[in-house]
This record gives structure tokens, C-alpha cells and sequence, in this order.
């Protein structure tokens, strides 16, 4: 890898991000990620970085991500929230059992609702506002649903396997009146999945940044800062730039093989949440 400084973008920012800080809870964290965005880092690639250089763990890593990643794809949802606000994207649905957990439906009639289950809800714990979709292929709609809306209810359950420190959890709703809620546009959960490979790494490679790494470590997340930037703002103007998504990915992916073993000694579970880096790769690498 040819050995690149970080950009015009970048140079500016990291010496004024956070380093990492001890939050041993998902509460602890979110009152770091808060204050991050509360302060003068309202553009979402810099919150994503900062948020990312405090985080101990690839748990708060994801977070970090994902939350950036909701309101780039749905900034509508943003009407009336403050930079503070949890969102989750639950589109996940478990039809194995359809009469336990079945999909979400949206009901007919004068006074249409919706009813089911979304089977996986990020930061189950401290979500605020929901990102939900009812609907099959070219019926598909959008709404933004508050925690304390009558008919939601969000359970949890044990530590997961992955990503053990993220509370997860499921929605089940019933009869939740559509009039309550606030639609949202359905071009944004078209491009959330490459929005949030690339929120992702930011937040990795700030992860890193804020460890005060070696060398090398330092010169391979800047590469990869370096081609998410152009990416990112291509997302969505109808030509995606390709060479540089691919290029963030290879990056990040270097990354995580140098960082083999926890070299940087990240608090949470390591050696189970690193797919999380991993696991963003293949679609990307479809697209070549």
C-alpha cells in the first residue's frame, strides 16, 4: 500500500476528536456520542470520526456508525428531533414463525394501523425513535415511530453472541395508528446499506486514530478516511463512485488484519465482534 497523508479534509479534524474513553455501558457511551454531537460536530462524517475515536469497543463502534448512516438515509426523520434523538433502522423479520413473530402489516380500512414484529432493533435499550417498513416490493412505505407511541413495545433479551455490549431486541407492534406517525421518503432506505458500510469505517478508522496507534496503523486509516470521503458524496447522485467505495472497503479490511490479535487492546469482546468490520466487505466487493 502506497503510504498516503491524510487528506485536506481529515488534517483539520483528528488533532481536535477525543481519544478513547472508558464507557463499560451502552448508557456511558451514549452520553459520549451525545456530547460529541451536541458540540460544533453537526456534519455526520465528523461525528461518525469523533464518535468513533471515543469508542473502547467495536460495540460503540457500530454505534457510532449506524446512527450517522440513519440520518444521512432518512434526514426527514430528523423533523423535530435534536442531535441527541436514538434512532434504530428496523426492517428485520423473522417469517420462520410467522405466529409468534409475525411481519409487520399495514391493515386496510378508514383507520389503517400497523401490527407484527421487527425481529432486530439496535440499542434496544435507549432507541427513542424507530425507522420502520411495511409493505412488499413497489408498496414498501416508511414511518418514524416514537418509543412511547401507544401499541409499541421493544423487549430484550440476553447478551447476544455479537456484538454482546449493544443492547438488541425486537418491536412488536399493535395496532399502531398510522395517523400518528410520520411518513418518510423511500429513497433513502435504498442506500442505506452502502451508507452504512461507509459510516462504519469512518468510526473504525476513527477507532483507531483515537488510540493513539503506530505507524502504520495511523497511515492505513487515513488511506482508508481518504476514499470515504469522495464515496460518501457520491451516494445517491445516480453514479456511485465505485473505485473509491472499493478502495475505503480494501482499506478498512487491511486494517482489521493489522489489528489481528486486538493489537490495539479494545475493551468488549474482540475476538466475536470483529466480523462487524468484516462482514460489510462482500456486497461491496460485488459491485466490481
Amino acid at each position: 500500500m502506497t503510504a498516503m497523508r491524510p487528506s485536506n479534509y481529515y488534517k483539520p479534524l483528528l488533532p481536535q476528536g477525543p481519544r478513547r474513553a472508558l464507557a463499560t455501558t451502552e448508557a456511558e457511551y451514549l452520553n459520549l456520542w451525545r456530547q460529541i454531537g451536541t458540540s460544533a460536530n453537526q456534519d455526520l462524517l465528523v461525528r461518525s470520526l469523533y464518535s468513533g475515536m471515543a469508542a473502547d469497543r467495536l460495540a460503540w463502534v457500530f454505534i457510532a456508525g449506524y446512527q450517522s448512516a440513519c440520518r444521512h438515509a432518512f434526514p426527514t426523520a430528523l423533523t423535530g428531533l435534536d442531535a441527541e434523538t436514538v434512532l434504530a433502522f428496523a426492517v428485520s423479520e423473522d417469517r420462520s414463525d410467522p405466529p409468534q413473530y409475525p411481519g409487520l402489516v399495514q391493515s386496510a380500512g378508514t383507520a389503517p394501523a400497523l401490527t407484527g414484529t421487527k425481529t432486530w432493533v439496535a440499542a434496544a435499550h435507549s432507541v427513542e425513535q424507530l425507522i420502520v417498513r411495511a409493505g412488499g416490493r413497489g408498496q414498501r412505505r416508511y414511518w418514524r415511530v416514537p418509543r412511547t407511541l401507544a401499541g409499541l413495545t421493544i423487549d430484550t433479551g440476553g447478551p447476544a453472541s455479537f456484538l454482546s455490549d449493544l443492547s438488541q431486541g425486537r418491536a412488536h407492534f399493535s395496532n399502531v395508528a398510522i395517523a400518528d406517525l410520520h411518513e418518510l421518503p423511500r429513497e433513502g432506505a435504498a442506500n442505506f446499506g452502502t451508507l452504512e458500510a461507509l459510516y462504519l469505517y469512518t468510526a473504525f478508522c476513527g477507532h483507531v486514530l483515537g488510540a493513539d496507534p503506530e505507524e502504520d496503523l495511523r497511515l492505513c486509516a487515513y488511506d482508508c478516511l481518504d476514499a470515504v470521503a469522495p464515496a460518501l458524496a457520491s451516494v445517491g447522485s445516480g453514479v456511485l463512485d465505485v473505485a473509491n467505495l472499493q478502495k475505503a472497503d480494501a482499506r478498512a479490511q487491511d486494517l482489521l488484519v493489522r489489528l489481528s490479535g486486538n493489537r490495539l487492546r479494545a475493551a468488549g469482546d474482540w475476538d466475536a465482534d470483529q466480523r462487524l468490520i468484516a462482514m460489510y466487505s462482500k456486497p461491496i466487493r460485488r459491485l466490481a
